[in-house]
């Protein structure tokens, strides 16, 4: 079982983040507040938290949360951690600067 804390996320990411690793992935999801957990489908399949974590990643890519969010992976749960001020603004700066060459 993979446990996924949601807390820091907001809106429509919180919302469609479960449903979209049980698209693409044979497990089924459990909500309690703002802790995701997801377990096997079947006994027979076995998915690990890396490949997990990797959809994840992909949703923040698809949802262009990169720049706002980190994944940490702390004491066996993974979670969603909102990146300082600082480091979103270099992100855009950098963006801007490789748009103009």
């Amino acid at each position: 079982m993979v446990d996924i804390n949601i807390s820091e996320l907001e809106g429509e990411e919180k919302n469609g983040l479960g449903s979209f690793i049980e698209s693409k992935l044979p497990v089924k999801m459990e909500r309690s507040g703002d802790t995701l957990s997801f377990e096997d489908k079947s006994e027979r399949t076995h998915v690990s938290g890396s490949e997990i974590k990797t959809c994840l990643k992909r949703y923040m890519h698809k949802h262009d949360l990169k720049k706002e969010y980190r994944l940490l992976s702390e004491d066996g749960t993974l979670k969603f951690v909102k990146r300082p001020k600082h480091e979103i603004e270099e992100n855009k700066e950098d963006e801007e600067g490789t748009k103009g060459t």
